[in-house]
């Protein structure tokens, strides 16, 4: 069998730059001449399964990042940067942008981040605009630095090893019951820190959730929040307190550069310690295995709400004992999705929508049953998907539970995995209507981007919208 070439200079480059190697140091830790490594950089050699096998001895590098193709998302945010109408005339099509994430990954994420930035501009020239005439003042925007801290949460593929360390410790040392662990962290909270816990009425806590009072030391939680939403905010107070060092490391190794981006992403370091430490990883990991991630025997087993438990599940990616590699979608009912949690290699749009095909659109007809779904997006992808609507308190008016809708999905060959997987049949969905070329689409709510409209006044369609293929 002949032996399949692999080209991959810009990474092989990036890795030597990484490493701190000049060309002559490293090509003499491959056991090749500096020139022949200066061709393999320049893709004019292949890289051959001698120095591959050399590159994973001496420097302990994971060959799947060189036969890795570019994620889904990092295309899709090309494509939409390709589409924007200030630089759309030269297009760019999608073997354009796959060459260049391949060959040259950072000019694809300065592209990216320019087109981001670009957007953001326009959004806060927008808003500026209509706050000057309504004679209210101008301000920036709130998006970019969410942004960055889910770029930081996805760079680690949502696993933090450190974190998961402090949470098996700190339950050990602090002799957490796993019966009733809520009284274990309040004694906890109490004797080492000082602060009392108080359950209080909705009226008090002024909408509110969780407040902490450092003066008083008080930790003061919502009568709203039912037991393991209790339980959760407990545990994320313990890590405040207790991990502050820990957390001040990690937040100080993202690089991010303002002080909310910092702070956000110090809430979410506390938020994944919170889940680790109310549902253990071994533990979690056996009980989803035996009980073939069915989520409604799961979550009572470990009680916890089903929000939380599809948190966890997409955190399960302990190297040598991961989980099924799943990501979460929250959406509110107008379809804005509200949380992105893990879903690093899954191409959804920013911006725009989502496609109507999604079963998860439709949970909010099931009152509270799991849906599944195979789905098989434009590019050839293939997920599993389980959707959900579920309610949850509502701090302005405690008579109303406000809905929202979950997606937890894997990749399609991983479903087997799953009690859910029927054999159904697959839907094909897009990610918007205007990144979507599809063209037999009832549900079709705009035309997509650099296709041409035509009209024919002499039929009338079920497809809203005719244009080239």
């Amino acid at each position: 069998m002949t032996e399949k070439k692999l080209f991959a200079g810009a990474r092989l480059k990036r890795l030597r730059k990484d490493l701190g190697l000049t060309q002559v140091k490293m090509a003499a830790d491959l056991g090749v001449s500096a020139s022949y490594l200066n061709l393999m950089e320049r893709n004019q050699r292949p890289l051959s399964a001698r120095v591959l096998i050399r590159l994973a001895e001496t420097f302990e590098f994971d060959l799947k990042t060189f036969a890795a193709t570019p994620d889904q998302s990092t295309l899709l945010s090309l494509r939409e940067a390709a589409a924007d109408p200030a630089i759309e005339n030269i297009g760019l099509d999608v073997q354009d942008l796959k060459e260049l994430a391949d060959a040259h990954p950072r000019a694809a994420q300065a592209l990216i981040q320019l087109h981001q930035s670009h957007r953001g501009t326009t959004s806060d020239l927008a808003s500026l605009a209509d706050r000057f005439d309504d004679r209210q003042g101008g301000g920036g925007t709130g998006e970019q630095p969410l942004q960055q801290v889910r770029d930081v949460l996805q760079e680690n593929n949502n696993y933090f090893a450190e974190l998961e360390e402090a949470a098996e410790i700190f339950a050990e040392e602090a002799h957490l019951d796993r019966a009733d662990p809520g009284a274990g962290m309040r004694a906890y909270l109490l004797q080492v820190h000082g602060v009392r816990t108080r359950v209080l009425p909705l009226d008090v806590m002024r909408g509110a959730l969780r407040r902490y009072d450092r003066h008083s030391k008080r930790l003061m939680l919502n009568e709203l929040l039912e037991v393991p939403a209790r339980l959760f905010q407990l545990a994320v107070q313990i890590a405040l307190l207790e991990q502050r060092d820990l957390l001040d490391q990690m937040e100080m190794e993202t690089g991010l550069t303002t002080k909310v981006a910092r702070r956000l992403y110090r809430l979410a370091l506390a938020n994944y310690f919170a889940g680790a430490l109310i549902m253990p990883y071994d533990k979690t990991l056996k009980a989803a295995q035996d009980l073939r991630y069915d989520l409604e025997s799961l979550r009572r087993r470990l009680g916890v709400s089903l929000e939380q438990l599809c948190h966890r599940l997409a955190c399960l990616k302990k190297p040598g004992a991961r989980g099924v590699e799943f990501f979460m979608l929250r959406a509110d009912l107008a379809g804005n999705i509200t949380k992105r949690f893990g879903a690093k290699g899954f191409a959804y749009a920013k911006t725009g929508g989502s496609c109507a095909r999604l079963a998860m659109w439709h949970a909010n007809e099931c009152s509270g049953e799991i849906i599944p779904q195979a789905i098989q997006l434009g590019d050839g992808t293939r997920y599993f998907t389980l959707s959900c609507a579920i309610r949850v308190a509502n701090e302005e008016d405690p008579r109303i539970r406000t809905q929202r809708i979950l997606m937890l999905a894997c990749p399609a060959e991983e479903a087997e995995h799953l009690i859910y997987t029927d054999g159904g049949e697959e839907a094909r969905v897009g990610l918007n209507c205007r990144l979507c070329d599809r063209p037999a689409c009832a549900e079709r709510a705009f035309p997509p981007l650099q296709k041409r409209l035509y009209a024919d006044e002499t039929k009338r369609s079920t497809v809203p919208f005719s244009f080239a293929t």
